[in-house]
Formats: C-alpha cells, structure tokens, sequence
C-alpha cells in the first residue's frame, strides 16, 4: 500500500522513461492514481464517488484495477481514443502504480484468476519502503529535470 503522491511520482518516471518527455511524465503522474479507482476512500477514487463507489462494491481492491487484464482494456481504449504516444504514457503510470503496490502489498495481477501476487510486508516497513521510494523518486526526477533544462539548453 503505497501512498498517492509516490505512486504519482513513479508514474512520472516511468512516464519519462518511456516518452522522453516531460507531458508523457504529466500523462503518466496522473494516470499511475487509476488503479485506486476501486476504493472510494482513496484520493482518485474520493475524486470520482460516482464511478469509485460501484466499482469498489462490485470489486474487492487491489484486483481487477490492478490486473493484466484492466492493463489490456485501459491501453486498447487509450490507443483509440489517443495517439499511441500517450497510450504508452498512460499504462506506464498504471504499471508503475501496481508494481509499486506489489512491493508493499500482493494484488491479482491475474485476475479474474484469485491469485495473489506480491510482498505482504509489516506497516513499519511499508512506511520505510515508502519513504524511501519517494526519496529516490524526487532525487530522479530533480536530477533529469536539471539534465533536460540545463545541461541540453547549454549544449545547444
């Protein structure tokens, strides 16, 4: 169980990473907060009651929002509905979410299959691994903005 603000931020590196860009790193930020779209509790999920609720009841969290199986819906969806470039933006802050929720807590990447996959890990360590995720992920993230802005606008 990770918090919203380091699932965004690694969905703003993996955004980067696999963009390029920095509105591929927007596009992942936000969309690596979906997958919490099955608890109503969460700040995605407070954010859209409406959608939250339902799916919540109709769905336990950490499954099918956190599957292979809603990777493959929410990429094929992007992809018509968007250039290929943001489709890619988009699951890679999907994918980010749950491998970081996979660190600290298992979810059914398999699902409809009701397999748990992940580290179940004590809260005083989730905390730590958390912390520490965030830490390293706002290092990054400073660290490529100050390549991107400074060192590329002095080199060309």
């Amino acid at each position: 169980m990770m918090e919203w603000s380091t699932h965004a931020l690694s969905g703003v590196a993996l955004g980067y990473m696999v963009t390029n860009d920095w509105k591929g790193a927007i596009i992942g930020g936000i969309s690596s907060i979906i997958p919490d779209l099955d608890e109503p509790r969460s700040k995605f999920g407070k954010l859209f009651f409406p959608i939250s609720i339902p799916i919540g009841w109709i769905f336990e969290h950490r499954t099918f929002t956190h599957s292979l199986l809603f990777f493959t819906i929410c990429f094929s969806l992007s992809v018509i509905l968007f250039d290929f470039y943001i489709a890619l933006a988009i699951i890679s802050g999907i994918i980010a979410h749950v491998l970081g929720d996979m660190v600290t807590e298992k979810v059914q990447l398999l699902y409809p299959y009701k397999k748990d996959i992940g580290v179940s890990i004590p809260r005083f360590t989730y905390i730590l691994i958390d912390r520490i995720a965030r830490l390293t992920l706002i290092v990054y993230i400073i660290f490529t903005i100050y390549q991107d802005v400074i060192v590329r606008n002095f080199i060309n």
